[in-house]
């Protein structure tokens, strides 16, 4: 007769002083939520009436819950390997890694960018010469804290848990107030007077100039407007793999993989309301007409001047909380890839405080010049989020593949039925790929490829030149190897 107690793997076994599942949760939702829900209203109105923008969320959820359910998986298949840029270079060699790495650091820097852009137009809410396109002005704000932060966390500085509790709470309760604002003020008629966009708009594209300067129409056929909305939502889901990047300091690792699921359902939920439920307050042209970050501009419509303010305050607090996660991110980023050979070793260097000198100041450089360029762009806030929503795909897109290798290669084996594989020796209490993990994964990598070649093509086409600098880095990485063999 066997124990009827099964032992505890690795992944159900608590830790001490670890991440529980709630502070998991709380960790994927903070470190998607920056920017972008701000301003979603605008930009999906832009791009689509409520219908096609509905049917644009349903595709897009279901391809980020496959992706946030491979994170958590990969976590409990391969607990040895930490982060997305370990996935791509266990699974596909260094270059492939150093391609994921090198992506994912464009994607945060850039990232910033997109930061700072929207910071500067919502403190325009407040002083209306930040208002509309980028100016010199806010080039030189951007500049001076875009330093600043780096300056910071290159002593060290990391945020206390008081102080990401303070910009938590910022973020969720201007968007929650929001959400049930427009939930009291809903009217139905409004929301289904043009709810697929009308003939006339899928005829001829009538155009004209929004209060940020920028030129907005009709948005075309249904399949169009779909695709049109890809590239803003995956925009604000940057950021969720938080759970899988510290899955290692979870209380338990299966933990990882509920938190993945439970925090991107929460994420859609509120992206959803947030950009769907304005439908229902004001047509699409009114939507168009507003500008942007939209959120609150819409709110002090429903409850006078101190609403915009006030969600215009948390939304500062809120963008400076984040960029200040990206920097330290974008760093330990540069840094990881140098102490994996991909990167020259001056990147690993850390100064007295623990903190990768060479790797805060190149980011803090690359953030300034892309600054700069953006002044000369009329959409600067969106052509910054499609870069790095563009550039991230790429890590995305390498992590969920390895999972289908894993799956094809198990199988191959004979091992996809076993009832409990070996994930490996080194690590007898991992778990194999199950098969529904090999259709998720391979679900989530076409989703990503085909929402990228019909969305963002050009955008990641712009993201390849920027590889050819890092190209140069990885051939010194690769020569010091040969060196040091």
């Amino acid at each position: 007769m066997s124990d009827s107690t099964p032992n505890p793997t690795v992944q159900d076994a608590p830790h001490k002083h670890g991440i529980s599942l709630m502070g998991l949760i709380a960790l994927v939702i903070s470190s998607a939520i920056g920017s972008g829900v701000f301003a979603l209203s605008t930009d999906v109105s832009a791009a689509a009436a409520p219908g096609p923008a509905l049917i644009a969320w349903l595709i897009t959820g279901i391809g980020f819950m496959g992706l946030a359910t491979t994170f958590g998986r990969l976590s409990i298949v391969k607990p040895e390997l930490d982060g997305i840029v370990a996935y791509a270079h266990a699974g596909f060699g260094p270059f492939v890694g150093f391609i994921s790495g090198w992506g994912y650091w464009l994607s945060i820097w850039i990232g910033n960018v997109a930061f700072g852009v929207m910071l500067v137009t919502a403190i325009g809410y407040f002083y209306p010469p930040f208002a509309g396109n980028l100016t010199i002005l806010g080039v030189v704000f951007i500049s001076l804290l875009n330093w600043a932060i780096v300056l910071l966390v290159n002593r060290g500085v990391e945020q206390a848990s008081m102080l990401n509790a303070i910009v938590m709470v910022c973020k969720l309760v201007p968007i929650f107030s929001f959400i049930i604002a427009m939930v009291f003020v809903f009217d139905f008629d409004v929301f289904t007077a043009d709810f697929w966009g009308n003939v006339a708009n899928n005829l001829y594209s009538a155009s004209y100039t929004n209060v940020n300067g920028t030129v907005v129409g009709a948005p075309g056929p249904i399949p169009r407007q779909i695709v049109n909305c890809l590239m803003v939502m995956m925009w604000v889901f940057v950021g969720m793999e938080g759970a899988s990047v510290l899955g290692h300091r979870a209380e338990r690792k299966s933990d990882v993989s509920r938190a993945s699921i439970l925090g991107c359902t929460i994420l859609v939920a509120i992206y959803v309301a947030a950009s769907i439920l304005p439908y229902g307050y004001l047509t699409r042209e009114e939507l168009m007409a507003l500008g942007s970050p939209s959120m609150p501009y819409i709110f002090a419509r429903v409850v006078g001047p101190w609403g915009g303010a006030f969600i215009s305050a948390g939304l500062i607090i809120s963008i400076f909380g984040a960029w200040l996660s990206f920097t330290m991110l974008a760093s330990e980023a540069l840094c990881g890839m140098a102490q994996m050979k991909l990167l020259p070793r001056a990147f690993s260097h850390l100064n007295a405080y623990s903190a990768p000198t060479a790797c805060l100041f190149t980011t803090g450089a690359m953030v300034q010049l892309l600054t700069i360029v953006m002044m000369f762009s009329n959409e600067a806030y969106q052509l910054a989020y499609s870069l790095c929503t563009a550039a991230i795909t790429i890590s995305w897109t390498l992590a969920a593949a390895y999972m289908v290798k894993l799956g094809i290669e198990q199988r191959k084996r004979g091992r996809a039925d076993h009832p409990k594989a070996v994930g490996n020796a080194e690590h007898p209490n991992s778990e194999r790929v199950r098969g529904t993990d090999l259709a998720l994964a391979s679900f989530t990598v076409v989703f990503l490829v085909v929402a990228v070649a019909l969305a963002g093509i050009q955008q990641l086409l712009l993201c390849c030149i920027a590889y050819i600098p890092g190209i140069f880095f990885y051939k010194k990485a690769q020569h010091e190897r040969e060196m040091l063999q």
